[in-house]
């Protein structure tokens, strides 16, 4: 046997050992996550934008005409 193949084989046993009831429930958690995330995804970027606005307000119109000013000073 060449020592590709039996490289291969030695990576893959242990993913060939496991029952496939858990492969079953691994499968269908990875499909219920991205189901969730396609249905909440409105809600879930909002969050992400308003945690970004916590992290790093917007200036006003008053602060970002003074940065403005003072940048072409």
């Amino acid at each position: 046997m060449s020592t590709f193949a039996t490289a291969l084989y030695a990576v893959s046993a242990p993913v060939l050992d496991l029952p496939f009831s858990t492969v079953l429930q691994v499968a269908l958690a990875l499909l219920a996550i991205g189901v969730f995330a396609l249905v909440f995804k409105p809600l879930l970027v909002g969050i992400a934008r308003a945690l970004v606005l916590v992290v790093r307000p917007k200036l006003s119109r008053e602060q970002r005409l003074a940065r403005e000013l003072a940048s072409r000073a």
